[in-house]
């Protein structure tokens, strides 16, 4: 088990980087498009969904209170609190991102770009940096105390390679999803008739969280139906965001 664990780390770690780079230098290669729709999807990300997302948890399910309590206390509240909170904060940034910092950009590459950077930053931030802190762990790395370290320890040695490829899987299909949800709301952003595309893409995101939430409380118990849905649900939203761009005046994808 650990000499399958370590190649599960090591793997896992050359994905997380190999992946969104990937996609980068493939879009970019492809398309030209600037660097900066790419850095957006970043900015996009670390600031609605890890900055301002993450003060709202701390309020609504870190700290002790009587909306904490309620939500932690309800798999039907946890499931609509976790899904809508995801969707409405990464499809505002997404908005923001093409209404503000994109705004001179009509291009449908930009939208495509941006979805591989707000993708991209996560794959390094969900995927990467967990088993970077477990590769570290097998290279003796102190974490402050010897329980810490033990447990950091068993917990590196005892991943298998399936539970690695589910969660490789897992960041595919989150890319198409995000991918697809940035079309939609670019296209939202850029065309006025469009406008119902922004509310659309929340709804979307709840739907496709919702799983992973209900799995998180335990309603769920099989990580494939996740996953399954996942898969489903990213590729409707890439077919669902290519169909809007290609209705759009100035077509480049």
């Amino acid at each position: 088990m650990v000499l399958g664990s370590n190649i599960a780390i090591i793997v896992t770690l050359i994905f997380s980087a190999a992946f969104p780079f990937g996609m980068l230098i493939w879009w970019k290669k492809k398309t030209g498009e600037k660097i900066w729709s790419f850095v957006v999807g970043v900015i996009g990300f670390a600031l609605f969904a890890m900055l301002l997302e993450n003060l709202l948890h701390q309020v609504c399910l870190v700290n002790d209170n009587a909306v904490s309590r309620a939500i932690l206390g309800s798999p039907v509240l946890y499931t609509l609190y976790a899904a809508f909170a995801a969707g409405v904060f990464e499809e505002t940034g997404r908005l923001f991102g093409f209404k503000v910092l994109l705004r001179k950009n009509h291009k449908n590459s930009c939208a495509v770009a941006y979805g591989i950077g707000h993708g991209g930053i996560e794959v390094l931030f969900i995927l990467g940096a967990s088993y970077l802190v477990l590769l570290l762990a097998l290279l003796g790395v102190d974490f402050g105390s010897e329980a810490t370290n033990a447990q950091m320890i068993a917990t590196a040695r005892s991943i298998p390679l399936t539970s690695a490829g589910i969660a490789m899987f897992e960041r595919v299909c989150a890319m198409m999803i995000q991918i697809g949800l940035s079309m939609l709301v670019f296209v939202a952003a850029r065309e006025k008739k469009y406008l119902w595309l922004y509310p659309a893409a929340i709804l979307i995101h709840a739907m496709i969280d919702a799983p992973a939430a209900l799995y998180q409380y335990q309603v769920i118990s099989n990580i494939f139906v996740v996953e399954g849905v996942a898969l489903v649900m990213g590729i409707i939203c890439l077919l669902l965001g290519i169909k809007m761009l290609r209705r759009r005046s100035v077509a480049e994808v």
